[in-house]
């Protein structure tokens, strides 16, 4: 059990994150030093991915560096779900992916999403029927490409908003690379 402080209304939204998923609120305090308030900053984009996100589904990626998971509405489009910690994801149909799509176009194992520290997120196809796409190009069978927060990903036919936090970005004054930073 987690020794958090009690949320002490509704609104604080962070603390019962961490208190419903206490393995991503472990690897978080150790890697933000126990500080709830870094930590709460980390986590509310997650909270607030529905927002901003102009599609109907959307991927969360956050990094501490050494912890990083995802937060996705792809299984359910009224519920955001955590992934476990790891450096990479599979999505597809089959219900042995870390991101489980329930849609007829996906293939059961249809790509993966990696993270490593060094290169950050990626994308790859891993030879899906309807293919893979990264801001409307389509991804050759297992080769990475980069992801940047606000990239445009397609699995078949649905569209994803693709979006990043990581503690550079929160704590440091660092921004993760954005494709809108990209072309100026």
């Amino acid at each position: 059990m987690l020794n958090l402080p009690q949320p002490n209304n509704s609104g604080d939204r962070a603390l019962q994150f961490l208190q419903t998923y206490p393995a991503i609120s472990r690897s978080l305090l150790v890697d933000c030093g126990h500080d709830i308030d870094k930590i709460s900053t980390l986590v509310e984009p997650i909270l607030d991915a529905p927002k901003r996100c102009a599609t109907s589904y959307y991927i969360q990626a956050v990094t501490t560096g050494r912890t990083a998971f995802l937060a996705t509405n792809l299984s359910n489009p009224n519920h955001s779900q955590p992934s476990a910690i790891a450096s990479t994801w599979v999505i597809g149909r089959s219900r042995k992916c870390a991101i489980v799509v329930p849609d007829p176009s996906v293939s059961r194992c249809h790509a993966v999403i990696g993270h490593s520290v060094d290169e950050g997120f990626y994308l790859m196809d891993v030879g899906s029927s309807n293919g893979t796409f990264l801001n409307h190009q389509r991804l050759p069978a297992l080769e990475r490409r980069s992801l940047l927060d606000g990239d445009s990903i397609s699995l078949s036919h649905l569209l994803i908003e693709f979006f990043v936090v990581s503690t550079k970005e929160v704590f440091d004054g660092w921004n993760e690379p954005t494709r809108a930073s990209e072309k100026s």
